[in-house]
């Protein structure tokens, strides 16, 4: 049944490497959060986003069970959010 809702946060170079990070996170029935995954990327550009959520939707094999997708106001994720997951809803 997991997960239903997928968070996604992009953190901005703030590693020691200045390499941007994507966390993923999901809620549980108790209502807690646990880690899903989390991917340095060498940069923020939609080739990028395309592998990294490829990635995750083949490890995760539940697309069907995925609902909602969170992400922050990044224009390059969000739009590949509605490719990768063209059956979720997205919020920002």
């Amino acid at each position: 049944m997991f997960p239903t809702v997928l968070i996604m946060d992009l953190t901005y170079k703030s590693s020691k490497y200045r390499l941007p990070l994507l966390e993923f996170v999901g809620p549980t029935s108790t209502g807690e959060t646990y880690a899903v995954t989390f991917s340095f990327m060498t940069s923020e550009k939609e080739d990028n986003f395309v592998w990294t959520l490829q990635s995750v939707r083949n490890s995760l094999r539940c697309e069907d069970n995925l609902k909602v997708i969170v992400t922050n106001r990044d224009q390059a994720l969000m739009k590949v959010v509605d490719t990768i997951f063209p059956k979720c809803t997205a919020l920002l």
